[in-house]
């Protein structure tokens, strides 16, 4: 059991990250806070030049942190004061936001998306060093926001996130430009190692608590 839960929180994670809107040309914010919304899924997050947190909504006090310079990934609890650490998976999309990352994109209109009249783009992106595996997403760029991107559909192909081809839709809403400290991407000092994560979670029973149940409607 320990290692299908710690399969499927990774593969989640990864997700989120590898199509998270992302810097794709210069001159985009990289400094914010927001809500990421996936899939019907709401979580706090920040962003610092190659650095990116996220919640869990669905666990208590379980944070990520991706690494980019480092290409790591690290989880925490702020429950039970534990983290692991683990390499990114190079077999998961890019993510838009790494400097080694190529996005080609065309103009194909124009939205406003919550607000926030957007530039509409088609694009293919992919690393330098492996130029013949391209992602489509369609990414829409919000023009009183720096040009961030605050919704992003991107086409997974088969093997990345399951047998078949896949697209997944991301947005931003909430967006607090400048909002992210240093001291979100750090972990504290009081923290302890461990190796995985049912360690990180405190064991079976305490994995049990973290999970948040949601209130029965009355």
């Amino acid at each position: 059991m320990q290692r299908n839960i710690s399969a499927a929180m990774w593969a989640g994670i990864v997700l989120c990250f590898s199509i998270i809107p992302g810097l794709v040309s210069a001159g985009p914010p990289d400094n914010y806070t927001a809500t990421l919304v996936m899939e019907g899924m709401s979580m706090p997050i920040a962003r610092m030049g190659d650095k990116m947190r996220s919640e869990n909504p669905m666990m208590q006090g379980m944070v990520s942190l991706h690494l980019n310079d480092a290409q790591k990934t690290i989880m925490m609890s702020s429950a039970n004061k534990t983290y692991m650490e683990q390499s990114n998976d190079a077999k998961t999309a890019p993510s838009l936001d790494d400097p080694r990352v190529v996005v080609d994109k065309k103009q194909i209109g124009s939205e406003t998306i919550d607000g926030h009249p957007c530039t509409k783009y088609d694009s293919v992106f992919y690393l330098k060093d492996n130029p013949s595996e391209k992602y489509k997403a369609v990414l829409w760029e919000a023009q009183d926001l720096g040009g961030l991107i605050i919704r992003n559909e991107t086409t997974l192909p088969p093997g990345k996130m399951g047998p078949g081809e896949r697209k997944a839709l991301t947005e931003l809403k909430d967006v607090k430009l400048g909002a992210a400290k240093a001291s979100m991407f750090e972990v504290p000092k009081d923290y302890r190692k461990v190796n995985n994560m049912m360690e990180v979670m405190g064991g079976m029973e305490k994995m049990k608590d973290m999970f948040k149940q949601p209130a029965k409607p009355k």
